[in-house]
């Protein structure tokens, strides 16, 4: 267990007081990277352009919380720099950058790649990226014989980053990223409602590659907060009424599924995306310490291998044939 120590107003007003201690992140290895990362990441895409309702100094406190619930990997895209959550996560790690994995995303062709990447670094206020990623790159530049590879092992061969990899959608682009790239890891969606990944997870392991899987609540979906008639004012409202009525129902047979294995709905969301042994980290989205801490502790318990069978066969039988949009 470890005690909290980050200082905020929050501390005193925020936190269960009957709570001494919180728990300490259960850790992975990050593939054949050396570095090791607790099970539980966090995501900073609320705190982006049109999600700027999280005060700043509530983001602060809820990421330095991260940092001492050792949920170390923080996940942010650098975008030139400029982003919030780039300044935020620079002023929460402000004393104590060694207990950070940054993982950041880069988009772009080599240019943007060395461009973004530098000025990430300064707006982050350091001089090292634990992990690189190249964000989303079509297939064909993924695999092509352009640069964007070679600028991104020129930035670890100049000590800006500690290992490089790519952020991906689909199976066909991580089967390609890992026969045909240098990455050394990859990020891509999983859960319980889009478990289409989960067939590349044995040969990239095989391969020693680091594996970040995003999007283990459905970018929200899967801790039940949400229903068919919810409006959306961000990146979501490309979802139909269709789209939110069929995750309503299907939100609501994995709560059936679930209902005696002694967990909440985002508990097991959490817990079948970790049943995979070669994930090395579920990273989550998160806008609240609440979020922070029920994460956290959601990686204390394993999902009874009854109940993650049945939710493959769920996903199999109900949902492959028909995905989700994204």
């Amino acid at each position: 267990m470890a005690t909290v120590t980050n200082n905020s107003r929050y501390l005193s007003s925020h936190l269960d007081p009957a709570r001494q201690s919180y728990p300490v992140m259960a850790k992975r290895n990050l593939g054949d990277t050396g570095l090791v990362v607790g099970e539980i990441g966090v995501g900073t895409a609320a705190l982006g352009a049109g999600m700027a309702a999280v005060p700043d100094e509530e983001a602060r406190y809820f990421l330095g919380l991260a940092l001492d619930m050792q949920a170390s990997l923080i996940d942010v895209a650098g975008t030139g720099g400029e982003d919030r959550p780039l300044s935020l996560l620079a002023s929460a790690m402000r004393g104590r950058r060694h207990q950070a994995q940054i993982c950041l995303r880069v988009a772009g062709g080599p240019e943007e790649l060395r461009r973004n990447s530098e000025a990430a670094l300064r707006a982050l206020g350091t001089d090292h990226i634990d992990i690189l990623l190249w964000d989303r790159p079509i297939l064909s530049e993924l695999t092509g014989r352009d640069s964007a590879w070679a600028v991104l092992a020129a930035l670890k061969k100049e000590g800006k980053a500690l290992c490089l990899g790519a952020s991906l959608e689909k199976p066909a682009e991580l089967r390609a990223a890992t026969d045909r790239t240098p990455a050394e890891v990859l990020q891509f969606p999983l859960n319980i409602f889009d478990q289409a990944n989960a067939q590349v997870l044995e040969a990239a392991a095989a391969k020693d590659l680091g594996l970040i899987a995003v999007r283990p609540l459905d970018s929200g979906w899967l801790t039940g907060r949400f229903s068919a008639g919810h409006i959306f004012l961000d990146a979501r409202h490309r979802w139909s009424r269709a789209d939110k009525a069929r995750r309503e129902g299907f939100q609501e047979a994995v709560e059936a599924l679930v209902d005696k294995s002694g967990t909440t709905t985002t508990q097991a969301a959490l817990q079948f995306v970790l049943s995979f042994p070669q994930v090395s980290c579920a990273v989550a989205s998160v806008s609240d310490w609440h979020q922070v801490v029920g994460n956290v502790d959601a990686a204390r318990g394993k999902l009874d291998p009854a109940v993650v069978e049945r939710l493959k066969d769920f996903w199999a039988l109900d949902i492959q044939p028909r995905p989700l949009v994204a």
